[in-house]
């Protein structure tokens, strides 16, 4: 299990070197899910809930929980390090299948159905993600203001 002692920074360097990703859309993620609030928890309109810094989806992690029947929802509350890297690997399976582009990000919040509803929520989150990344890259937000 990865340790509880961290520092978010380090963690989404670690997981964007492990995954093969930008650790700033990563950052961009958090920022917009919990912002940077490991203890976050959400409850959705359809009954699903989100965990953690990442606000992994209980659905998705039903899903992960076949790969890895040992994780349990109190490790994605407890264990920020994993949460996170949790977040880096939907993110890249979502690269993986539907291209390295804003409409696999918007995916990572609004799913894959192809609804009107479903499509105009992945523009959307993608836009607002595409904001955070920007002002991540520009400097405007930097390791002293959002952590």
């Amino acid at each position: 299990m990865l340790s509880q002692n961290y520092r978010l920074p380090i963690v989404f360097d670690k997981a964007g070197s492990y995954y093969q990703i930008d650790p700033d859309y990563l950052r961009a993620i958090a920022w917009q899910e919990s912002n940077f609030n490991p203890k976050a928890k959400n409850k959705n309109k359809d009954g699903s809930f989100d965990l953690g810094v990442m606000q992994i989806n209980s659905k998705t992690f039903n899903a992960i929980k076949k790969e890895y029947p040992t994780l349990s929802e109190n490790d994605l509350i407890n264990y920020p390090c994993l949460n996170i890297h949790i977040g880096a690997m939907i993110l890249t399976r979502n690269f993986a299948s539907y291209g390295k582009n804003w409409l696999a990000v918007g995916m990572y919040n609004a799913g894959m159905k192809n609804t009107n509803t479903s499509i105009k929520n992945r523009y959307h989150y993608a836009k607002k993600i595409h904001q955070h990344y920007q002002k991540i890259k520009s400097g405007k937000m930097n390791e002293n203001t959002i952590y």
